[in-house]
């Protein structure tokens, strides 16, 4: 029998998650009050005495002049800051595009009198032209800091049309291989996060579900290679956070975009639309948008498989298949941030996702002796059709301290994977010279049920001490994953003329992890020198549960996670960090499922129950440059892990093989990683990578020796701007040496690309146009060995296509670059 989920039980899930949350909000927000006044005036053009909306309205810190709130002006030029506590002392600055700015000196309420600033004029700034003011504030497709990378999606015009996976492969030291796996500075072992938290699209027994992100949806991705210990220390090389859009402009804002690619084979087309609509006001900021892509492509594989005998004979396994691919995918996204008063913030979000995916294939075997003549033949079809739901939920809550003392953040998600997974398969069987056989064909059906539910629920408190220029933080956090795989085949029985269960093949299968943590972290600066230190307590359960062999396996371990970060400013431009961070990998559900997965039976898959958890030490050595014109960031690292959760390759006598994992010794890992962004010239601007490492496997399985090699990687992505600013021209590409595992080399081939791009009307209408993989040479390639038998493999997909894109925005005027009071973001991470 399949095992449905109970939607009953996940809503009931769901609303005691948001429950807590809104009591929790309750609380805090019944626990604050202070004596406050009321700061309002109107902005109005000393030119013509007309009203100027969407002033830019600012109370800044006498101190630093950092923000302490902000707002437009409404359409008459009034503004209003209310609740603005009765100690706090500020400078009033008003702005507006093609007007000089005015500030007022510092100033205090200590009577706690509302503070009126009547009507203020701004003159006109004399050197602009304002029939050509329009602001458009540059922002750099790549930020590299010295901690942490940011990846700013809308820059990039070259993945228009693509999805998350092809996002992901234009960031420095990232590859994603052919089933979706992530790898960071070489290693495989990296935490992917959707808007900062867990979730089902991110990862599920073993995969991600990543290609049903489209790009368009996507904002930016941040890349943290040492956390701190405010973070999971889940991953060997680091974090990854795909951050979603969601639109910052006051009023009623939307956009409408298209994507249409081309391939070249029949109905071998891309279509995507996406429409996304926005409110704002001082109180509130409303969102929704839909996203709906279908993709047609193909998916090829060639594999070379021989086998020496001891007794000095060879055979060759020669298997080619020609496959299609079809994946149309929805996404739905809605939210409200809400400003309960000056210092509470809420945020309520939820992200669906739907998915149908079909795959086909048509798989040719020959068996081969060392003289090359062929012993057997036999052909293989397969029909492997899913269908898929994600559903996130999430609520958000911030308290800002009074006096800028810090703030607390609580954030509760709740996230519903669920798979249908169906299987057709066929084998029929020839003379090695191509005539059909006596033999009866083999028919085979599969089902798969899969499900992974995760809830996570933290808690975040930053308090600052002015007076010794410190910050104190502390939290905790809680992460409760569901997960189930219930697999039912069965095959054709010739005798009895009917469809019979595979009991060998067919499995229930449950998994569970519950991951509780408290951190701890003080940091200060002195003068140009800065020092953090953290840490992080976390007790873990693992238990996969073996339901068809009552067989329940409970792994449950404590463990101490520290971290330290060091900074030092030479000056504005020069900066040096250095950094230290004890990190975990653990395994996944399907990497703990011994079941055999048979639907391709010369290729298993199955898993390991009793792999335990990989240990890794990380040290990062950093240093920053930054001027005008070019800025470089540089690091030398270095990685100790022990018990490190390999991916084994096993071959067997009868010609099958299969996928399984171990646990090796240790591994070494020594690289360094280079990112530089050129901007010669207002038009030109380009940012190029490198990354590259020598990795030293230590293992003691029988089969495998001690492995040394060297991988690297590198980017460049450059853009011309022309016509006023108004037509943009990018060239990108991507190589990727062959990286070295314990049992041979896997290599993606990367490519070069081309995009166009030219606005119209204010930019408010963006045409593009755009060539993905020009040479046609992006594919997987595989060379490993086991013993006596070594496999040569080589994937290749639909890669070349041509798009054409548009994107149309509408609503209120948008002033890109002006930091506004908001409430907390919901699509993020800090």
């Amino acid at each position: 029998m399949i095992r449905d989920m109970s939607f009953t039980v996940k809503l009931s899930k769901l609303c005691s998650s948001l429950l807590v949350g809104f009591f929790f909000t309750l609380f805090i927000g019944s626990t604050s009050y202070s004596q406050s006044f009321k700061v309002t005036g109107k902005v109005f053009s000393a030119e013509d005495n007309s009203s100027i909306e969407f002033a830019t309205i600012k109370l800044l810190n006498p101190a630093d002049s950092s923000l302490l709130r902000a707002m437009y002006a409404e359409a008459d030029g009034s503004f209003a800051f209310d609740e603005v506590e009765c100690e706090q002392s500020f400078i009033l600055k008003i702005s507006h595009i093609g007007f000089e700015s005015k500030y007022f000196p510092s100033f205090i309420s200590n009577n706690c009198e509302n503070a009126d600033f009547g009507n203020i004029l701004l003159e006109l700034d004399k050197t602009l032209n304002l029939e050509e003011v329009k602001v458009k504030a540059q922002i750099d497709v790549l930020k590299a800091g010295i901690d942490k990378k940011v990846y700013n999606v809308g820059e990039d015009i070259s993945v228009k049309g693509g999805t998350a996976n092809d996002v992901l492969n234009r960031l420095p030291s990232v590859e994603v291989d052919e089933d979706g796996g992530v790898t960071l500075r070489g290693d495989g072992s990296v935490i992917i996060l959707i808007n900062g938290r867990p979730s089902s699209l991110s990862g599920g027994n073993g995969k991600t579900l990543l290609d049903a992100l489209p790009a368009g949806s996507i904002e930016r991705v941040e890349i943290v290679t040492n956390p701190s210990a405010r973070y999971d220390p889940d991953g060997t090389s680091g974090i990854i956070n795909i951050v979603l859009k969601k639109n910052k402009l006051k009023g009623f804002n939307g956009s409408l975009s298209s994507n249409l690619g081309t391939g070249d084979i029949e109905n071998g087309n891309i279509y995507e639309g996406n429409i996304s609509l926005n409110y704002r006001n001082d109180k509130l900021n409303i969102f929704t948008s839909y996203n709906g892509r279908s993709y047609r492509g193909y998916r090829n594989k060639f594999s070379d498989i021989y086998e020496n005998f001891s007794d000095g004979s060879l055979q060759h396994l020669d298997q080619n298949r020609i496959g299609t691919d079809l994946n149309i995918s929805q996404a739905f996204r809605s939210g409200l941030d809400l400003n309960l008063s000056q210092f509470h913030k809420l945020g309520i979000y939820s992200n669906i996702s739907l998915g149908r995916r079909e795959r086909t294939g048509d798989l040719w075997n020959s068996i081969y002796n060392q003289n090359e003549e062929r012993t057997a033949l036999w052909n293989r079809t397969s029909y492997d059709p899913k269908t898929r739901t994600n559903m996130d939920f999430g609520l958000n809550y911030e308290w800002i301290f009074a006096k800028e003392r810090g703030k607390l953040q609580f954030n509760v998600n709740q996230s519903f994977g669920d798979e249908d997974i169906r299987g057709y398969y066929a084998e029929y069987y020839y003379t090695p010279d191509s005539l059909m056989s006596g033999e009866d064909s083999v028919s085979q059906r599969l089902h798969n049920i899969e499900s992974n539910d995760i809830n996570s629920a933290q808690l975040d408190v930053e308090y600052i001490l002015p007076s010794i220029n410190a910050r104190i933080e502390t939290g905790a956090k809680s992460i409760i994953r569901s997960q189930s795989v219930n697999t039912y085949s069965e095959s054709f029985d010739h005798i009895i003329n009917k469809y019979v269960e595979d009991t060998i093949a067919n499995f229930d299968y449950n998994y569970d992890e519950r991951i509780f943590s408290l951190y701890g972290i003080f940091g200060q600066q002195i003068d140009k020198f800065k020092y953090q230190a953290g840490l992080r307590a976390e007790k873990a359960y693992q238990i996969p549960n073996l339901v068809s062999d009552t067989l329940r396996i409970e792994n449950d371990y404590f463990n101490l996670f520290p971290s330290a970060h060091l900074k030092y400013a030479v000056n504005d431009k020069n900066e040096f960090g250095l950094s230290y961070s004890r990190r975990i990998s653990r395994a996944r559900a399907g990497q703990l499922n011994p079941f055999t997965n048979y639907a391709d039976p010369f290729n298993l898959r199955r898993g390991n129950p009793y792999l335990q958890p990989e240990y890794i030490h990380s040290f990062d050595l950093a240093y920053l440059y930054e001027s005008k014109k070019f800025s470089m960031s540089t690091s030398i690292y270095y990685r100790r892990s022990k018990g490190v959760i390999s991916r084994i390759k096993e071959f067997y006598d009868n010609n099958t093989s299969a996928v399984t994992y171990q646990n090796l010794n240790n591994t070494n890992a020594l690289g360094t990683e280079w990112v530089f962004m050129f901007k010669p010239y207002s038009f030109w601007r380009t940012t190029a990578s490198f990354n590259g490492n020598m990795v030293e496997y230590l293992t003691d399985i029988q089969g495998l020796s001690n492995t040394t090699g060297f991988y690297m990687k590198a980017k460049v992505n450059s853009t011309f701007e022309f016509w006023n600013k108004t037509g943009s021209l990018q060239v990108s590409y991507g190589y990727n040496g062959p990286r070295i595992t314990v049992q041979g080399i896997v290599q993606r081939i990367g490519t070069l690309d081309f995009a166009f791009e030219k606005k119209f009307f204010d930019g408010d209408l963006s045409l593009g146009f755009r060539v993905s993989d020009l040479l046609n040479q992006q594919a997987f390639y595989m060379d490993i060995t086991r013993d006596n038998i070594n496999q040569q493999a080589y994937y290749k997909w639909m890669s070349r296509r041509i798009f054409v894109t548009a994107r149309y925005k509408f609503g209120k005027v948008e002033v890109k670059g002006t930091n506004t009071a908001g409430p907390p973001s919901s699509n993020g991470a800090d």
